[in-house]
């Protein structure tokens, strides 16, 4: 994060004589979403914001509603996709779904969207079909998490509570396999579309 933060500062004038902002990830499994508010904070505001993924903060054992509660003062564009969680015997497995699919309150988390940062777009982000378990009750899991606050890991555990476990995309035997996966992709691409249009009130409207 500090080499980061050092890129960054170089950089800032050249951004704010371009009148550019710098959008950062909370990225997959090594960027928390108060690590990332840190970073934001500690190289500039006024030139780098957020870039608020709702996949990748399951990766790093927060419940994205939360994530999105931390990063939306700072929000610039997003990768969006809905997560399921549940309990393993090692700890809990997250698979990534197409919107509606999982068990993120995504009613709640764009309801707060419109509210607090609804100039941000919408980007969904779809990459589906196969489960990453986190094993946090083996003892060398904790290392790299160490920084992970009780409140945000209980909020985790609630989230790992209301899910159910989902089977990973197969290929079907006969079918190509690069083929298979981008018709699968897609088709979980139209269902968040329709998901986001019915259940969420987004798309083009009429003025």
């Amino acid at each position: 994060m500090r080499t980061s933060i050092q890129t960054l500062r170089k950089v800032r004038s050249q951004a704010l004589d371009s009148g550019v902002k710098i959008a950062v990830e909370n990225h997959a499994g090594d960027m928390h979403s108060r690590e990332l508010v840190e970073l934001i904070e500690t190289a500039g505001p006024e030139f780098v914001g957020a870039t608020i993924d709702t996949g990748n903060s399951t990766w790093t054992l927060e419940d994205p509603v939360e994530t999105f509660r931390n990063l939306a003062p700072y929000a610039i564009c997003s990768g969006i996709r809905d997560s399921m969680v549940w309990p393993s015997e090692k700890g809990a497995k997250v698979q990534w779904t197409a919107m509606g699919d999982g068990c993120v309150d995504m009613k709640t988390l764009f309801k707060e969207w419109s509210d607090r940062c609804p100039e941000t777009p919408v980007q969904i982000e779809t990459i589906s079909g196969f489960a990453k378990e986190f094993p946090y009750f083996e003892k060398d899991f904790w290392p790299p998490y160490s920084t992970i606050r009780p409140d945000d890991y209980s909020r985790f555990l609630a989230l790992a509570r209301k899910g159910n476990v989902l089977s990973p995309f197969f290929v079907p035997e006969g079918k190509d396999p690069k083929k298979a996966q981008q018709d699968y992709q897609l088709e979980e691409l139209e269902r968040s579309f329709s998901y986001c249009r019915k259940n969420l009130g987004m798309g083009r409207k009429s003025v």
